[in-house]
């Protein structure tokens, strides 16, 4: 797994979240981390005019990269309360880290280890 993190667009794996009105396959923006509750909270664009946007919180680990937004480590650190790097904000190749690099997850892929 890539790294995922704030503003970088995912795609949904499975169909865990039909009853929120995503499938398989679906593209969305991660607007917030959410990972010590091992979610990323993503945005799915309407898809016409007459619908709305779909927000809703996807576990990580059914989600996979699709497109980097580069942004960095500083900008995030920016967005988080009092702008404290030990809290959890991305996700890469399998851990939950900090922007210390502090790993959060004893094994990859295991978000709940």
């Amino acid at each position: 797994m890539a790294k995922i993190k704030l503003l970088d667009d995912v795609v949904v794996i499975n169909d865990n979240y039909k009853n929120h009105g995503i499938v398989k396959g679906n593209i969305g923006t991660i607007i917030e981390a959410a990972i010590r509750e091992n979610y990323f909270l993503v945005v799915f664009p309407a898809k016409s005019v007459f619908d709305d946007d779909i927000i809703s919180p996807i576990k990580i680990e059914d989600l996979e990269l699709v497109s980097n937004k580069n942004v960095s480590d500083e900008m995030i650190l920016n967005d988080l309360p009092n702008n404290n790097p030990k809290w959890w904000c991305k996700v890469e190749d399998g851990y939950i880290m900090n922007l210390l690099g502090d790993r959060k997850n004893k094994i990859p892929y295991d978000y709940n280890s």
